[in-house]
């Protein structure tokens, strides 16, 4: 037990010290308590490896950890660090008990095992404050519910701090009756997107010590006591409501001052922010698999299946999409090269009656339409309108062919308003009319191919003569009954 009682020593310790800074504002004491922290972490991480929860343990085994008295919200981690940084103001995080504070950690952790560090950045590209303090509201609902039911089932080291943010606090803030408990962010965060902030939570504040609400869901007000201590394998006296209890939030104190940002950069450059749910994804991969090799079998064996799960997702192969793919493939496409007069013949520059060459600077674009397949128009307006949105900033020839069992109409477009919607319903199918269209007119070489079908028709057909072919299929992408497609093969709509 002395790792429970060099935390509980340090734990009061640090809190006297804080009470002290606000009355001296003794920078020798700041000191002192950011010394303390980092102290006090190494401890915690010991503590629940050893004795208490070896999954949270292993995740603060693989970050470090720095004090910042500044920073407005209690704690965070970053992640745009290696390895990630645990970030936590002391004067805030020491008004809390102990049972609170290691809620606050853990916290801190399932926040990033269940990715919401990229997904708040994909829910709000045009980053709306108010709908980043709404993502805050539905991601801490998710992780503080799931806190509190493994409070209930055994972690009695853990205890809510007052006020967070759970279901029960969204059901009652934005008056939404039977919200389920325990749901990922994503289910709070479609009940809560629409509804316009209630005018006390779109009011800025500067968050304060005196039960001020904080960035994370949390209130430095502490419902517990100071001298907290460790009994049958508890801490005891030291928490807001009993770990294992019903935990009614603070409705009038649970208000969410400040973001999650996970990122220390100020997000301000364009090249960055741009690219920040890649990176935060990433972070989040690499940070979950390091974890994961600090594990031993038998601490792997007895991991939440949460985790298990979250790691099989994010090492799964990456699912291609066509519209990904095609602005792949406009990037790669060799412009054609076409005769000039205005510039010498590279291999006989001294031969100014032989003409030179440059690109044509031009797209082509082969749409392929199978007017037997399931497509209605309102899918066909969307193909279109993709396919114009990704060569937008190109200069390019669309042409659209139609085909059943031969080609039935060629027509070229220069935007969405000109493509034909009606095409369905005129037989069965051949993909070879189309191949041997394209195979006998020079113009396609240097072309993109895409095949919109169904994929019932042929099993053999030429090989297309074009720069890259690509099959977009209505349904599963097994019904392709072609064997040898010479292209990629995708689904139509996103699994």
């Amino acid at each position: 037990m002395a790792n429970s009682e060099g935390i509980v020593d340090l734990h009061r310790e640090i809190s006297e010290a804080v009470l002290k800074y606000e009355k001296s504002a003794d920078p020798a004491l700041l000191s002192h308590i950011n010394d303390g922290f980092s102290r006090f972490a190494q401890l915690v991480t010991l503590f629940l490896v050893s004795e208490r929860d070896t999954y949270y343990g292993y995740f603060f085994m693989a970050m470090t950890f720095r004090p910042n008295p500044n920073m407005d919200a209690i704690a965070g981690i970053l992640l745009d660090a290696y390895p990630p940084i645990f970030e936590a103001n002391p004067l805030r995080l020491f008004k809390l008990s102990l049972k609170e504070i290691l809620y606050v950690f853990c916290h801190e952790v399932d926040h990033v095992v269940f990715n919401h560090p990229a997904e708040m950045v994909r829910s709000n590209p045009e980053k709306q404050p108010d709908l980043f303090k709404l993502f805050n509201y539905a991601a801490d609902a998710s992780v503080n519910d799931q806190l509190n039911y493994e409070a209930a089932c055994g972690k009695k080291f853990l205890a809510p701090p007052k006020g967070i943010i759970t279901s029960q606090f969204i059901s009652a803030r934005f008056n939404i009756a039977q919200v389920a408990p325990r749901q990922d962010y994503l289910y709070y965060f479609n009940l809560i997107k629409d509804v316009a902030l209630p005018e006390e939570m779109g009011n800025s504040k500067e968050p304060g010590f005196e039960g001020e609400p904080l960035a994370g869901g949390f209130s430095v007000e502490s419902g517990g006591d100071e001298g907290a201590e460790f009994e049958e394998g508890s801490f005891v006296g030291g928490s807001a409501e009993e770990a294992g209890g019903s935990v009614e939030p603070g409705f009038e104190e649970g208000l969410l001052i400040g973001n999650h940002s996970w990122e220390s950069s100020t997000g301000e450059d364009e090249e960055i922010t741009g690219t920040l749910d890649e990176m935060l994804e990433s972070a989040t991969k690499e940070f979950l698999n390091n974890v994961n090799e600090l594990m031993g079998a038998e601490a792997r064996g007895m991991m939440p299946a949460y985790f298990i799960e979250r790691l099989e997702q994010i090492n799964a192969p990456a699912k291609l999409n066509w519209k990904q793919l095609l602005k792949k493939y406009v990037g790669t496409i060799s412009a054609e090269k076409i005769k000039t007069k205005t510039r010498l013949n590279r291999r006989q520059p001294l031969r100014f009656d032989l003409s030179g060459t440059r690109e044509s600077k031009t797209l082509k674009i082969a749409i392929a339409i199978d007017t037997s397949a399931s497509m209605d128009s309102e899918q066909l307006r969307q193909i279109f309108a993709e396919v114009f949105a990704i060569v937008a900033q190109r200069r390019c020839e669309i042409t659209v062919i139609e085909c059943d069992a031969e080609v039935r109409n060629v027509y070229r477009i220069t935007s969405p308003d000109d493509a034909n919607l009606e095409v369905s319903g005129r037989g069965g199918t051949c993909f070879s009319p189309v191949i041997r269209y394209i195979n006998d007119r020079r113009y396609y070489r240097d072309a993109l191919l895409i095949y919109f079908t169904d994929g019932y028709g042929e099993k053999s057909i030429p090989r297309p003569r074009t720069y890259r072919n690509l099959w977009v299929i209505s349904g599963a992408t097994v019904h392709l009954s072609v064997e040898q497609p010479y292209g990629l093969v995708l689904p139509l709509e996103d699994a």
